[in-house]
């Protein structure tokens, strides 16, 4: 199970690597399909900036391109983590990662709403 984890993470992480050096290289990035066709902000607008900023280690200027990714992301990565290695057990225990879940998904969709009518 731990090596599946590791795969998936380790696919996510060359991906963001390699998205990274086109984007840096060519300036050519991908353009937000909920922006383009309503001309509203998604809740995930400006994930490539925040990551750009922190790649500068400018977290303040993350955090404000999107502060609910930028916070939900360190959440679960603290929670990946403590996953991997097995401590706490509540941490691995499926109610409370779907809690967690369902608390990062109505944060995302208010955030979403409240960053365009606000």
């Amino acid at each position: 199970m731990k090596k599946s984890i590791l795969k998936i993470y380790s696919v996510i992480l060359i991906i963001g690597i390699v998205y990274f050096i086109i984007l840096k290289t060519t300036n050519i990035s991908i353009p937000c399909a909920y922006y383009s066709m309503t001309g509203m902000l998604c809740p995930g607008c400006g994930i490539t900036r925040m990551f750009l900023n922190m790649s500068k280690l400018e977290f303040a200027d993350a955090f404000f391109c999107n502060p609910v990714v930028f916070v939900l992301m360190f959440v679960w990565i603290i929670i990946s983590v403590l996953c991997f290695i097995g401590k706490p057990k509540f941490i691995s225990n499926s109610k409370f990662l779907f809690t967690i879940m369902y608390i990062s998904i109505v944060s995302l969709a208010f955030f979403g709403i409240i960053r365009n009518f606000a």
